[in-house]
């Protein structure tokens, strides 16, 4: 009964919705940009369904997003939202729900016109200096969590990678007050408390 009410539900609220995520990075110095559809369908009497004998409950397979990758995206009946890596792996949760990823999924495309910034180890922890970052609690949760302010943007998160798990960081910034303070920061010109951005 729990999956077949999380199944109507997801229908009923998200079915049928469509949208383009934009992304932009820095590998090497190149600059990157993709845009990947989501299409919020299940597949009715055919969507496949799994009991998560670890954390209760069931979880079922939705479209997701289109592109070609060995993993599902699922839905717990707990509302959270995950995959299973390689098509036959446990249920691994990603988001607490929905509406966190859709909301993540749209500061991602609202920035991927910024300037993104090339973060290495030495780089990230720098990053924690840009004061006047408000965190957004609709677009995060424990594995990943977005700061914005005006005219800088910064967005750190969990590697889902299983043999070298590390906390990744990626930054944007946009006009030149952006791009100034993230590389006096960068550079290390910062002098006690960094000002407001």
């Amino acid at each position: 009964m729990e999956l077949i009410i999380r199944c109507e539900g997801f229908e009923q609220k998200f079915g049928g919705l469509r949208y383009e995520v934009r992304r932009s990075w820095v590998v090497n110095g190149e600059r990157y940009e993709t845009a990947r559809g989501w299409d919020y369908d299940h597949l009715g009497l055919q969507t496949a369904a799994w009991q998560a004998p670890g954390r209760g409950g069931w979880y079922f397979e939705w479209t997701g997003e289109r592109v070609s990758k060995p993993c599902r995206d699922l839905i717990h009946s707990d509302g959270s939202v995950g995959t299973d890596i390689d098509g036959g792996s446990p249920y691994l949760r990603i988001a607490p729900s929905l509406p966190h990823l859709i909301e993540s999924h749209a500061l991602t495309d609202t920035v991927a016109t910024w300037k993104p910034w090339p973060m290495d180890s030495l780089a990230s922890p720098a990053i924690e200096l840009l004061d006047g970052l408000v965190e957004v609690p609709e677009a995060s949760w424990g594995s990943s969590r977005w700061r914005l302010s005006d005219t800088v943007a910064v967005m750190d998160y969990d590697s889902r990678h299983h043999k070298n798990p590390r906390r990744r960081v990626l930054v944007w910034s946009r006009e030149e007050a952006g791009h100034r303070r993230v590389q006096e920061v960068l550079d290390g010109r910062h002098q006690g408390s960094l000002r407001s951005i």
